[in-house]
């Protein structure tokens, strides 16, 4: 008997460390502002407005052409004040491996604010396009998909499969955006 309960609580103890959730990726990591989810990072940084802007210039030219986005567009280029908007399209890997590939393309808006000492990054309009190769696949947009209400269940415990990995995605996708700024702007 005593074996049985000894077992019993190791599977249980095991069982619920699985179902813990990051923090990086539980509640209150997808902000939302005025119903659409919006990430924003400010960096801090001893470059000028100038400067700063300059080398987040150059490294965009960069980042966002090909082959690293499938389209991308500067929309917005202003020196004087700062400011880069992009929008772009590229691809969040889930899954590479032998026979399994599991990604979807992701839409999104960008803006770099620079000024002297910091650099702000913005983004916001996010839409996915999965499995486009199958009778058009799904589109949805991250405020359907990602956000605390459509990611939890109703205890706010666990999140459905599906959107754990868009919302991994996404969180790791800024995530990764952010450090390549911090690092072009403070080395």
């Amino acid at each position: 008997m005593k074996r049985f309960i000894l077992t019993l609580c190791v599977c249980l103890g095991i069982a619920t460390s699985w179902a813990q959730i990051d923090s990086r990726y539980d509640k209150g990591n997808v902000p939302v502002v005025n119903g659409r989810v919006f990430f924003e990072k400010n960096i801090p940084t001893l470059l000028s407005q100038g400067t700063a802007y300059k080398r987040l210039n150059e490294w965009a030219q960069q980042r966002f052409n090909k082959p690293n986005t499938i389209v991308s567009k500067f929309t917005t280029d202003d020196a004087t004040n700062g400011i880069l908007g992009i929008t772009a399209e590229e691809y969040i890997v889930f899954t590479n491996r032998f026979f399994v590939l599991d990604r979807t393309r992701i839409n999104y808006w960008i803006e770099f604010q620079c000024a002297d000492g910091s650099a702000s990054i913005k983004m916001t309009r996010i839409n996915y396009w999965y499995e486009e190769e199958r009778d058009g696949g799904l589109k949805f947009s991250a405020e359907d998909f990602i956000t605390d209400e459509q990611a939890f269940n109703k205890k706010g415990d666990k999140m459905h499969k599906d959107q754990e990995k868009f919302r991994r995605g996404t969180i790791d996708f800024f995530d990764t955006l952010v450090a390549e700024i911090t690092h072009v702007l403070n080395n």
